[in-house]
């Protein structure tokens, strides 16, 4: 069982000058004290340390923000930022932030609303989400970069506002994506008084089997270099799985609602004999992207393994698609001993971070050979190590949910960093897991999204653009569960359409009249009876 993280760093955060909730309250939201050290030092803990604090001028209602820059010193240093706007709404947003962190999320738009906005850079300094050279024999670094940081991080600048503004916020809100998912969950789980509302997106929580598969899917790759499919031939495979399954959700608009409705039938791909490679895949090809996207048996799903349905935005024009997360947007090499590896400077996403994830924090080891690792040799080890520290398992979110806390998770359907299906799985098991939640349905306090032709964190061809953190004030503030958010597809800086993005397991079903691409014209519905196939 994980530690609590304040009880794991002692009581040297809670050693502050103690704020009354409404004492000497600024009217308006205005700043109470300055922006410089003098004022808000006091507060503040002998091992919290401000390294730059100044005003910033701001775009829009705010006409500046005090920004505040330090670090806890608890075992590392983890730095924070804090954005005090000049009209402070009385609300806190914290960000969480992804990959291996290392720089904390950028806090300007929150300000922008108002919030008086936090983040953090999980207690190291990187260059990069693919950075972790910091964790080699730097064990409070790692703690502090799964465990401790968020919560001490939060808990500094909750202490700042209060001192800056005379006031603790009204209401606190949790933004995070990937990794940023798994700690807006470990919030949720283990520290259920500090956010009001909590949002998830394609949240890393099963952190061990998700690396552990990275890898395996690395391996394979580069164990069958002939399965190796050029960024270009994407265009093809997405117009082919657009074809045949468009219509699976009742109209056809170049979105898949629900991936899993349709199982394309991949051989429609292959080259004829004789034919050109341009526009048609090889067998080799056609199986790797079957053992990519196949439903997984259950076992393989209790291993570790999941499945990444194929949904017609998997190119990498868009962000994150299968050549830049799997396959590598460059050809594979070989050297002269015949060995197969990833092209240096273009790595794929799932390959750099399960590799470095092996090497540096479960190994300990940078020159660990990942191509010896098996799931089914060494799933029960890892996990037994790694997932009490890095993983965001403890499905029971009773204590969150009983003091009224709401929890809204959300995830791309065309997501290759993270697969989709983990997220629904995810919400079965909080559903199952989450007995003792007052007297309202469970509904009430969670619920999930799942968003069409979006790849990782908003990335994609898709329904990238919803209000989410509005839906959730609406939701904590005033009582109204989103049964539904309207999202925006973007293109070229212009909206090509608008639907709504519905609470599953609903999804947008077409009305029959009107515009398909105004969200007006469609309702959420339950989906069709699956398809075994396309045609």
């Amino acid at each position: 069982m994980r530690l609590r993280t304040l009880a794991m760093a002692g009581a040297s955060i809670l050693a502050v000058v103690a704020i009354p909730a409404k004492a000497n309250a600024a009217p308006g939201g205005r700043p109470l004290g300055a922006c410089t050290l003098e004022a808000i030092q006091p507060a503040l803990a002998a091992n919290v340390h401000i390294e730059s604090i100044d005003l910033k001028p701001t775009a829009g209602a705010q006409s500046s923000y005090c920004r505040v820059s330090g670090y806890v010193d608890e075992g590392s240093h983890i730095g924070f930022v804090l954005g005090l706007p000049s009209k402070w709404n009385s609300k806190f947003l914290f960000l969480g932030v992804g990959g291996f962190a290392g720089t904390p999320g950028a806090v300007d738009d929150g300000v922008a609303r108002g919030y008086a906005t936090a983040s953090t850079d999980t207690g190291h300094k990187g260059d990069g989400s693919r950075d972790i050279a910091w964790a080699l024999n730097n064990r409070p670094a790692v703690v502090n970069h799964y465990q401790r940081a968020v919560p001490l991080a939060v808990a500094t600048a909750k202490i700042i506002i209060a001192a800056y503004y005379g006031t603790k916020p009204s209401y606190s809100y949790f933004d995070g994506c990937s990794g940023g998912g798994r700690q807006a969950l470990v919030e949720a789980e283990d520290y259920p008084e500090e956010f009001d509302g909590i949002i998830a997106g394609a949240p890393a929580w099963d952190y061990t089997k998700l690396f552990m598969t990275f890898v395996e899917n690395s391996n394979y790759v580069l164990a069958h270099p002939a399965s190796w499919i050029p960024p270009e031939s994407f265009d093809a495979i997405d117009a082919e799985v657009l074809r045949q399954c468009d219509k699976s959700d009742g109209v056809q608009d170049g979105m898949i609602a629900d991936p899993r409705q349709c199982r394309p039938n991949l051989k429609k791909l292959l080259c004829r004999p004789g034919a050109s490679a341009d526009g048609c895949l090889t067998g080799d090809q056609i199986a790797a992207l079957e053992y990519f996207s196949r439903q997984r048996s259950a076992a393989e799903v209790r291993a570790g393994w999941a499945s990444y349905p194929l949904s017609g935005s998997d190119s990498n024009a868009f962000g994150y698609g299968l050549p830049r997360w799997i396959f590598s947007t460059k050809p594979l090499v070989r050297d002269a001993s015949g060995r197969v590896s990833f092209a240096v400077d273009a790595e794929p996403g799932q390959f750099a971070l399960g590799t470095r994830f092996l090497r540096y924090i479960v190994r300990n080891d940078p020159d660990f050979d990942y191509r010896t690792f098996s799931i089914a040799r060494d799933a029960e080890q890892l996990e037994r190590q790694m997932s009490p520290m890095t993983n965001a398992d403890r499905t029971d979110v009773g204590a969150f949910v009983r003091r009224g806390g709401k929890l809204m998770i959300w995830h791309g359907w065309s997501d290759w960093a993270i697969p989709a299906e983990m997220s629904i799985d995810l919400y079965g098991r909080i559903q199952r897991d989450t007995k003792n939640h007052g007297s309202k349905p469970l509904s009430e306090a969670v619920r999930l999204f799942m968003v069409p032709g979006v790849q990782h964190c908003q990335y994609g061809s898709g329904l990238t653009e919803f209000d989410r953190i509005g839906a959730l004030e609406r939701w904590v503030e005033r009582g109204e569960a989103p049964d539904q958010m309207v999202a925006a597809q973007v293109e070229r800086g212009a909206v090509r359409r608008t639907r709504p993005i519905c609470a599953f397991p609903k999804v947008a079903r077409y009305r029959g009249t009107g515009d398909v691409n105004d969200a007006a014209n469609f309702d959420c519905a339950n989906p069709t009876k699956s398809q075994s196939g396309g045609t």
